[in-house]
C-alpha cells in the first residue's frame, strides 16, 4: 500500500515573471493554471494587494513588505488559479467559513515518488481574509507552539530580511525561501513602498519622577503600551491583569506625551517608587491626578528665605506633571511679580501655588510658604448709607476690590458702566475700609438699579 507524503514547500523555478511554484503545495498553488487569459503584472498585483497587505501585516505587527513577497511568490504574482478563484494566495488547505475549492496538488509517497491527488484549499471571501488568515498563524503559530513563527514579529525582526529569513525552516523547508522573500522586497522596492508606517506623532515633557496619582475607576477601558499609542512600530500591549491593575492603585509618574493631532494626552507610569521600575504608557483617561484650578490676576510677592522651596516648571503633581527650575534660595531680587495662583486638591488637602516671574522669559510654581504677599492690610466695617459722587470723582478709579489688596483685582473705567453717571450721582454705601499702613479710606458703592458693586476711594464721593 502506497504511503503519502504531502510535498513540502521549497521546490521552486524562476520564470519572467518571478518565483512560481510547479505545483499545488509546493509554494501554495495549483500548477499555475491560470483561470482568465488576463497575467497580472507584478506591478498591478503590488498595486492590487497594498491596500490589505499593509492594514493587516501592521495589525499583527508584521513587516508588510515580507506579507507581499510571501503572496507574489505563493501565488505567482496573483496568476495561479488558486489565488484567482479563491483569494487563496497562501495555499492553504481546509475551509474558510465551510467554504472550499477542490483542486489537484502533489504529494510524495515513502518511497519518494511524486504523484498527484485532490485536495480542498480555502476559499476565502475577499483579499483582507486571505492575508488575515495567514497572520493570525504568524502571530499565533500552529497549535504546537504560539511562537514557532515569533522570529516574524516586528517586534522581534530589526529589519525586513531578518524576518524574511525566519520563514526559512519554518513557514518553507526550501534553503533559499528567505533569500527569494529578500530578492522580491529589494528588486521591488517593497520595503520603501510598505513598510514604511505613518506613525502618530507626539510631543513628550518630562517630569520630577516622583509624583503619583492612581489608576482611574475606567482604567480597564484602556490599555497599557510600551510606547504612546500609534508612535513607534514596535508597539507592545500589555493586559492589566498581567500588571495586577485594579482602580486606585497607586502609580508613579515620569513623563508627558501631547497627540497634537488628536489632542490627547499620555502619561508614562510605573507601579514603584523605584525609577528603575518597568514603565508603561497609559491614555490620559486610564489614570487619577490631583486636581488643580489656576487663577489669573496680578500681584508682587518677596521671596521668604526662612524656608528653601523648590521651583517648578509646573504646579507639582498637576496634571502637566512637573521638573524643578532652581531653589528658592538663588532668588535674591526685592521683590516679583505673580500671574497666576493656583489650588492643588489631593487627599483632600488643598495646597496654593504661585506662579513667579523668574526673569524676563522664566516662570516658575512655587509652593505658597516660599513666599510672601505684599497685599495692604485693611480694616473693614459695614455701614448703611447714602452718598453722592463728587466733582472729582472722575479722576480716581473702580475696583472689585481695594487696590493692592486682593489678586484678582480688576478695574471699571467711569465710561464702562452700563448707565452713564456725572457729579451728584446718588449711590448707596454699604461698606467702608480703611489702610492701615496709610490710612488711606474707601468707600464700596453702588448705583440705583444696578446690584455691582465698586470699590473707590472716599474722595470720589460726598
Amino acid at each position: 500500500m502506497m504511503k503519502k507524503m504531502t510535498l513540502k514547500r521549497g521546490l521552486f523555478l524562476l520564470t519572467s515573471i518571478g518565483m512560481i511554484a510547479i505545483v499545488g503545495t509546493i509554494f501554495g498553488n495549483q500548477q499555475q493554471v491560470h483561470s482568465s487569459t488576463t497575467t497580472a503584472t507584478p506591478a498591478q498585483f503590488i498595486s492590487k494587494m497594498s491596500p490589505d497587505v499593509k492594514s493587516v501585516a501592521n495589525s499583527y505587527k508584521l513587516y508588510p513588505s515580507v506579507m507581499m513577497a510571501q503572496a507574489a511568490l505563493e501565488s505567482s504574482w496573483g496568476n495561479s488559479t488558486l489565488s484567482q478563484e479563491a483569494d487563496n494566495y497562501f495555499g492553504i488547505k481546509g475551509s474558510y467559513s465551510g467554504q472550499s475549492v477542490t483542486m489537484q496538488t502533489a504529494e510524495y509517497d515513502a518511497d519518494g515518488q511524486l504523484y498527484y491527488t485532490n485536495a480542498a484549499f480555502k476559499k476565502y471571501p475577499s483579499i483582507k481574509a486571505s492575508m488575515t488568515d495567514n497572520a493570525e498563524l504568524l502571530r499565533n503559530g500552529p497549535s504546537f507552539s504560539s511562537t514557532y513563527y515569533s522570529g516574524t514579529w516586528r517586534e522581534n525582526a530589526a529589519t525586513y530580511s531578518d524576518a524574511a529569513n525566519a520563514l526559512t525552516g519554518t513557514y518553507a523547508t526550501a534553503p533559499t525561501y528567505g533569500a527569494s522573500l529578500i530578492s522580491i522586497i529589494s528588486q521591488y522596492k517593497l520595503d520603501t513602498l510598505l513598510d514604511v508606517q505613518n506613525l502618530d506623532k507626539a510631543t513628550y515633557y518630562g517630569a520630577a519622577g516622583s509624583e503619583t496619582g492612581t489608576l482611574s475607576s475606567s482604567y480597564s477601558k484602556y490599555v497599557a503600551y510600551n510606547h504612546v499609542k500609534g508612535t513607534n512600530a514596535n508597539q507592545t500591549k500589555y493586559a492589566w491583569k498581567t500588571l495586577s491593575g485594579k482602580s486606585g492603585k497607586k502609580v508613579w509618574f515620569d513623563m508627558r506625551a501631547v497627540k497634537p493631532a488628536s489632542k490627547t494626552t499620555w502619561y508614562r507610569i510605573r507601579f514603584s517608587s523605584a525609577k528603575t521600575a518597568k514603565k508603561y504608557w497609559v491614555y490620559s483617561k486610564a489614570v487619577t491626578l490631583p486636581t488643580t484650578t489656576y487663577q489669573s490676576g496680578s500681584t508682587n510677592v518677596t521671596i521668604n528665605h526662612a524656608v528653601n522651596r523648590e521651583i517648578h516648571n509646573h504646579v507639582y503633581n498637576s496634571n502637566y506633571l512637573s521638573k524643578q527650575i532652581q531653589m528658592s534660595k538663588t532668588l535674591t531680587g526685592s521683590k516679583y511679580s505673580v500671574d497666576s495662583i493656583a489650588t492643588r486638591t489631593q487627599n483632600g488637602i488643598k495646597t496654593t501655588w504661585y506662579r513667579v516671574a523668574l526673569d524676563s522669559k522664566t516662570k516658575g510654581w512655587i509652593f505658597y510658604d516660599g513666599v510672601k504677599t505684599t497685599y495692604d492690610a485693611v480694616k473693614y466695617t459695614n455701614v448703611k448709607k447714602s452718598g453722592k459722587l463728587s466733582t472729582s470723582y472722575a479722576k480716581y478709579t473702580l475696583y472689585n476690590h481695594i487696590k493692592n489688596t486682593h489678586f484678582k483685582q480688576t478695574e471699571t473705567k467711569w465710561t464702562a458702566l452700563k448707565k452713564a453717571v456725572k457729579a451728584n450721582t446718588a449711590v448707596t454705601i454699604d461698606a467702608t475700609g480703611v489702610k492701615t499702613k496709610y490710612g488711606t479710606k474707601w468707600d464700596r458703592i453702588k448705583f440705583a438699579g444696578s446690584t455691582t458693586k465698586y470699590w473707590v476711594s472716599e474722595k470720589a464721593i460726598k
